[in-house]
C-alpha cells in the first residue's frame, strides 16, 4: 500500500471549502525482526474487526494487542496474548467462542472491561475482565455471558452500542431489529431483553447518550435515523428519513452527538433532531472518531497506470511485483477532518485498499489489505500555528488555539499577530477589532504608538474606551482619551463616557484635571460633585466658572472641617464678590451652628456615589465621603480675621456674632444690624438634623495648633474694638443704589447715604466700643485699648481704662491738659483718698499759672481737705507751691496758721505726755530700790485665793498679794494673781531676743518703708535689748 497525500482533489464544488492542510505526519511501522517488512501479526487476511481503549488495541478475528499483555481473538476460536515494547510483539492465544466467530468489540473505558459478541446461535455477549487472568491458563476471565434473544430467524449482528457503566446493551441485526438489554450486566444474572425497533432495513448504526437524566439510544438504518428513549415505553422517533450504509455512523466523543456519513454530506444528530451538516460530497465506506477529528475512508477508485516515477516506485513497494505496475489498481482515499475547527487536516491515498483504521496511543494506526500498517501522528499545536501563520490563516488559528485550550496570552499572542498583519494592509478598522481582543496581556503603549503615529484617532478612542472598560486604563490612558475627545469635539461620545451610569473605571483627578484644562468645564464640574472632588469642585467654580454662589453653597455642605479648610482658601475671593453670605457662612462656622444639609449635592445622574466608591477602590483613588455629624468643635475666629482686609463692616458683623453666641459677652446689636442672608441662602442652609447622628466631635487639633480661648477672646475684641474706634472703618457716603439695587444704607450694605448718617454712625460704635470696654464679661488687653482710645481721640474711653486700671494720677492729668478744673477736683475728690500724691499734683496744678491763681476756691478747698484729713505734712505742701513763681505766701496764709497752730498744740501735747512718763518711770525707780533695800510689812487679813481670813501656815509676795499655804499648788512659786502679766513680759522679753538675730526681717521693713527712720526709732523704743544686740 503506497500514500499520497497531497496529489489526489476532489472535483466536488463543497468540498471545496474546506481548507485542506497536512497536519498529520505519515510513518509505515515495521517488524522489529525484519525490518524490511510489516509487522507479522498484521499480516493476516481474515483481520476485520478493532476495538480501542485503556492503552489496548484490540483486533478480532486474529489478535488482541496493547502496550501490556495484550490479547489476540485468532480464527474466531483462539486467543493470543502479545506485548508491544519498542514496537516489539510477543503473542498468546485463548478460545473465545466455541460455535462461532467474533463481529463486534467494544472496549469499556471506566473499566477495563472487553465486550465482545460472537456469531453463535443465537448470538452471544461476553463480558472480560482483561485485568484478571485464569490462573491455570492466563488469559482473561470472562465475567459474563449473555444470550441475545431475539425470536424468529437468526440473523448477523450489524451493530453494538453498550453504555460505558454496562447498564445497557444495544444489539442491531442484519433484518432490522433492535434488542436492548438491560440490568447490571456486570454483576447480575438477570438481564431484561427488550425489541425496541423492528423495520425492513438493516441496523447500520447503534450509539448511546446519556441526556438530561435519560438514556437516548441512537438507531440508523439504511433508510432512517431514530432515537429511543430507553427509560420509556414510548416507539422510537424519527430524526430522518435518509440513514447511511454500515459503517458509517459513529458517535462523537466530544459532543456525543451521532454522526452520519452520507454521500452528499456529514450529518450531525442531536436528540432533537439533525444539527449541523458539512458539505463533502462522495461515497463513503466507513467513519471513525479521534478526539475531534472525523476520519473518512472512500471506497477504492481505479486509476489509471499512467504515474510519475514517484508515484510508480512508490506503488512497487506497496505490490511486491514490478510486474503488476503496468495494471490498473485501486487507490482507497482517507480524509481526517477537524470538525471543530472546520477543515480538512490531512487527504491521502492507500494503494490496494484499508482494511481498518485503529485509533490509540495518541495516534492513528491504518492497516492496508496487504497487511502493511501506518501511524500517522498528529503535529503540535504550534506547528500547526506556524503553518496557518505562513499563510495568513489567523481566524483559523484562532479557533485552533481555543480548541486546543490555550491560555490567554498564548491567544492575545495571535490576535496581535493578525492585528499586526491587518495594519500593514492599511485594514486599521479590523486592525484595531484584533487589538481590543489582547486587552490585558499585550502593552497597551504598543498599540497606542501605532495609532498615534498613524493619525488614526477615532481607532484609538475605541481602544481607549475598552482599555478603561476592562478597569486597565492608567492616568496616562485618561488623559488621552479625553484629549482625543476634546480634539474631535466629541461632546457626545465625552457625555457618554463621564455621565454615563454605568461603572467608571478610570482615574477621576486625571479626568477633573483634563476636562478642565481643555475648557470642558461642565463634565469636570459634574465629576467633581459627583466623586467629592471638593478641591477640584471649587477651584473650578470659582477661578474658571466665577460661579461663587453654588461654591458657597457647596462649602455650607462639606462640613465643618472641609469648610474651614476652603474658606480659609477661598474666603477673601468670596468675601469680595459675595460679602453677606459668606460672612453668614463664617459665622455659623465659627459658632458651632454649620449644620449639614440632609440632602448631598446632586448631579444629574442617578447613580450613587457610595456605590461606585464601593465598586471602583481600586481605580477612583481620590473619592471623598461627606460628614455624617452636626457637631463639632467651632474654628478659631483669628484664623478668617484677614479674609476680610477688604470688608472692615462686614468683619464687624462677624465678630460681633461670634462673641455674642460663643462667649454671651457683648449683646449691644442693633436689631436692624443682624445679618440676614437672602431667602434664597437661607431656605438653601436649612437642615433637617433629626436624623442625624450626634457622635462625632471633630478636635482642636483639626483647626490647628491655637492658644488658649481666653486669649481668642482677647483677639475677637481688641479687633471689634480697633474697628469701633477707627474712622477709616467707617462707612463711606454714597448716594443711589448699589449694583443689586439695595439702597445705600440698607441692611447688607455698609454705605451711608449722608454726613449725618456716618456721624450717627461713628457715634453708635463709640458707644459700642465704650460698652464693649465695660462689660465686665469681656475679656480685652487693656494697654492695647487704651492705645486704641488714644489713637481715636475716644476720651470716654481713656477715662475708663484710667480707672478700670487705677490709674488715677493719669486721670488728672488728662483733666489738667484740658483746663477742666471742675473735673479735676471731681476727680481728686474721687480718687484722692486712693492716693495722696493727687493733691500734690493738683497744688502744682492750680498754683502752675496766673490764669489758675485768680481762682483760689480750688486752692482752698484742697488745702482744707489736705488738712482736715492730715493727709500731708506741710513741709511738702510748701514745697509743691514753691516750684513756680505764681504761688505766694498770701495764697496759703490761712492753712500755714492753722498747721502751725496744730503743730504747736501737738507739741504741748507731747510734752506733757513725756513728763508723765518720766515721772512713772522715776517711781518705778524707787520701788525696785525699796525691793532690794528696805523690808516689807504684810499686814494684809484675807487670802487672796479664798477670800478667807489669813490665818498660818501663810505665803507673802512682794507684790503685797498673800495667800494660805493650802490655796497655793506645792510647784507653784509665782503668785497667781501676778503670774499672768509676768509670762506676758517673759514672753516679749524672749520674742525680742529671738528677734534680735532676724536680720532679714528688719531689713525688708527697712526697704519697704517711706520712713527709714521711723523703722529704727520702733525698734530702738520698743526692742532696746534686742536693738543693742543688733549693733552688737
Amino acid at each position: 500500500m503506497s500514500i499520497h497525500g497531497h496529489h489526489t482533489r476532489s472535483n466536488s464544488t463543497d468540498q471545496k471549502q474546506w481548507r485542506q492542510f497536512n497536519f498529520f505526519d505519515v510513518q509505515q511501522v515495521k517488524d522489529p525482526n525484519d525490518p524490511t517488512k510489516p509487522p507479522a501479526i498484521f499480516n493476516k487476511p481474515d483481520l476485520s474487526v478493532n476495538t480501542s481503549g485503556r492503552g489496548n488495541i484490540i483486533l478480532a478475528d486474529i489478535l488482541v494487542l496493547r502496550f501490556d499483555s495484550m490479547f489476540i481473538i485468532q480464527n474466531s476460536k483462539e486467543m493470543l496474548c502479545l506485548t508491544l515494547s519498542s514496537m516489539s510483539f510477543n503473542v498468546q492465544s485463548f478460545l473465545a467462542y466455541e460455535g462461532g466467530r467474533v463481529s463486534h468489540m467494544k472496549q469499556m473505558k471506566p473499566k477495563n472491561i472487553l465486550a465482545t459478541i460472537g456469531e453463535e446461535d443465537p448470538p452471544i455477549i461476553k463480558l472480560w475482565d482483561l485485568d484478571k487472568l485464569d490462573k491455570s491458563k492466563g488469559t482473561p476471565t470472562c465475567q459474563r455471558t449473555i444470550k441475545v434473544n431475539h425470536g424468529g430467524k437468526p440473523f448477523p449482528v450489524s451493530a453494538l452500542a453498550v453504555l460505558e457503566n454496562l447498564g445497557q446493551i444495544a444489539v442491531g441485526l442484519a433484518n432490522g431489529v433492535v434488542v436492548l438489554i438491560k440490568g447490571d450486566l456486570y454483576r447480575d444474572r438477570y438481564t431484561k431483553q427488550k425489541i425496541v425497533h423492528e423495520s425492513d432495513e438493516p441496523v447500520t448504526g447503534l450509539g448511546f447518550r446519556e441526556y438530561n437524566k435519560t438514556v437516548i439510544l441512537f438507531i440508523v438504518t439504511t433508510s432512517k435515523v431514530l432515537t429511543y428513549v430507553t427509560t420509556s415505553r414510548s416507539p422510537a422517533t424519527i430524526l430522518d428519513e435518509q440513514g447511511a450504509a454500515l459503517g458509517c455512523a459513529v458517535m462523537s466523543d466530544t459532543t456525543h452527538e451521532m454522526v452520519v456519513a452520507k454521500d452528499e454530506a456529514i450529518y450531525f444528530y442531536e436528540p432533537e433532531g439533525r444539527g449541523p451538516c458539512f458539505a463533502y460530497e462522495g461515497t463513503k465506506s466507513s467513519v471513525t472518531w479521534f478526539k475531534s477529528n472525523l476520519i473518512i475512508v472512500s471506497p477504492p477508485i481505479s486509476q489509471p497506470t499512467r504515474l510519475t516515477t514517484t508515484t510508480r516506485s512508490a506503488l512497487s513497494i506497496g505490490s511486491g511485483s514490478t510486474s503488476k505496475q503496468s495494471a490498473p489498481y485501486e487507490l482507497t482515499k482517507v480524509t481526517i477532518f477537524d470538525t471543530a475547527n472546520k477543515f480538512i487536516s490531512y487527504i491521502g491515498t492507500f494503494s490496494h485498499g484499508v482494511r481498518m483504521i485503529i485509533c490509540e496511543w495518541g495516534g492513528i494506526y491504518i492497516l492496508g489489505m496487504e497487511g502493511k500498517l501506518y501511524r500517522l501522528e498528529e503535529k503540535d499545536t504550534p506547528t500547526k500555528l506556524e503553518i496557518l501563520f505562513k499563510k495568513n490563516l489567523y481566524l483559523l488559528a484562532i479557533n485552533l488555539a481555543h480548541s486546543q485550550k490555550y491560555d490567554d496570552a498564548g491567544i492575545s499572542d495571535i490576535f496581535k499577530r493578525y492585528g499586526d498583519h491587518l495594519y500593514s494592509k492599511a485594514d486599521y478598522d479590523n486592525a484595531m477589532a484584533q487589538y481590543i481582543l489582547t486587552i490585558g496581556q499585550l502593552e497597551p503603549s504598543y498599540i497606542i504608538r501605532k495609532f498615534l503615529d498613524a493619525q488614526r484617532i477615532h481607532n484609538l478612542v475605541n481602544y481607549l474606551q475598552e482599555l478603561h472598560s476592562h478597569g486597565l486604563a492608567n492616568a496616562d490612558h485618561t488623559t488621552l482619551l479625553l484629549n482625543c475627545y476634546t480634539k474631535l469635539k466629541d461632546v457626545a461620545r465625552l457625555d457618554q463616557f463621564i455621565k454615563t451610569d454605568n461603572e467608571l473605571n478610570f482615574d477621576i483627578e486625571t479626568a477633573i484635571k483634563v476636562c478642565r484644562q481643555a475648557g470642558y468645564y461642565e463634565h469636570a464640574v459634574y465629576l467633581a460633585k459627583k466623586f467629592g472632588e471638593h478641591d477640584s469642585y471649587l477651584k473650578i467654580q470659582i477661578e474658571d466658572v466665577k460661579d461663587y454662589e453654588n461654591a458657597l453653597e457647596y462649602i455650607r455642605k462639606l462640613g465643618s472641617i472641609e469648610a474651614n479648610r476652603n474658606l480659609q482658601k477661598y474666603g477673601k475671593i468670596l468675601l469680595n464678590h459675595l460679602p453677606l453670605p459668606t460672612t453668614q457662612l463664617l459665622i455659623d462656622l465659627c459658632t458651632g451652628d454649620l449644620f449639614l444639609t440632609a440632602q448631598r449635592p446632586q448631579t444629574p445622574s442617578p447613580i450613587e456615589v457610595s456605590n461606585v466608591q464601593q465598586a471602583h477602590a481600586s481605580n477612583v483613588k481620590s473619592t471623598r465621603e461627606w460628614p455624617t455629624s452636626s457637631s463639632y468643635k467651632p474654628p478659631h475666629v483669628r484664623s478668617f480675621m484677614s479674609l476680610f482686609v477688604d470688608q472692615p463692616n462686614y468683619l464687624i458683623q462677624f465678630l460681633e456674632q461670634i462673641s455674642q453666641k460663643r462667649w454671651g459677652g457683648f449683646s449691644t446689636l442693633r436689631k436692624h444690624e443682624t445679618l440676614n442672608v437672602s431667602k434664597t441662602a437661607t431656605n438653601k442652609s436649612v437642615v433637617d438634623t433629626s436624623s442625624i447622628d450626634i457622635d462625632d466631635v471633630v478636635s482642636k487639633d483639626d483647626f490647628g495648633d491655637y492658644d488658649s480661648e481666653v486669649e481668642e477672646k482677647k483677639a475677637v475684641w481688641n479687633t471689634l474694638l480697633e474697628l469701633y474706634l477707627s474712622e477709616a472703618y467707617l462707612p463711606p457716603v454714597v448716594s443711589g443704589k448699589d449694583s443689586k439695587g439695595r439702597k445705600y444704607g440698607a441692611p447688607g450694605n455698609f454705605s451711608v447715604s449722608t454726613e449725618t448718617e456716618r456721624v450717627k454712625e461713628k457715634l453708635l460704635r463709640k458707644d459700642k466700643a465704650l460698652q464693649l470696654l465695660k462689660n465686665q464679661e469681656v475679656s480685652y488687653d487693656s494697654n492695647q485699648a487704651l492705645i486704641l482710645c488714644y489713637l481715636a481721640q475716644f476720651d470716654e474711653g481713656i477715662i475708663y481704662l484710667y480707672e478700670h486700671m487705677g490709674m488715677y494720677e493719669e486721670i488728672l492729668r488728662f483733666y489738667m491738659a484740658r483746663d477742666d478744673s471742675d473735673r479735676v477736683m471731681q476727680a481728686l475728690k474721687t480718687y484722692g483718698p486712693q492716693d495722696q500724691s493727687l493733691y500734690l499734683l493738683a497744688l502744682a496744678h492750680f498754683s502752675s499759672s496766673e490764669t489758675l491763681s485768680m481762682s483760689t476756691s480750688e486752692l482752698e478747698q484742697i488745702l482744707n481737705h489736705i488738712d482736715s484729713n492730715n493727709l500731708l505734712p506741710p513741709l511738702q505742701v510748701i514745697q509743691a507751691l514753691s516750684g513756680n513763681s505764681i504761688a505766694n505766701l498770701a495764697m496759703i496764709k490761712t492753712y500755714m496758721g492753722k498747721r502751725i497752730e496744730s503743730e504747736r498744740k501737738e507739741a504741748q501735747a507731747n510734752r506733757k505726755l513725756i513728763q508723765n512718763y518720766r515721772e512713772e518711770t522715776e517711781k518705778k525707780r524707787k520701788e525696785i530700790d525699796e525691793l532690794k533695800t528696805v523690808a516689807r510689812i504684810f499686814q494684809v487679813t484675807k487670802c487672796f485665793g479664798c477670800r478667807g481670813t489669813l490665818d498660818l501656815p501663810a505665803v507673802h509676795f512682794l507684790c503685797r498679794h498673800s495667800y494660805h499655804q493650802r490655796c497655793l499648788p506645792d510647784s507653784d512659786r509665782e503668785c497667781p494673781q501676778c503670774a499672768p502679766s509676768y509670762r506676758l513680759i517673759s514672753d516679749q522679753r524672749r520674742a525680742q531676743e529671738i528677734n534680735a538675730d532676724n536680720h532679714d526681717s528688719f531689713f525688708d521693713k527697712l526697704k519697704q518703708a517711706e520712713d527709714g527712720f521711723s523703722v529704727v526709732a520702733d525698734y530702738f523704743s520698743k526692742n532696746t535689748m534686742a536693738f543693742a544686740k543688733l549693733i552688737d
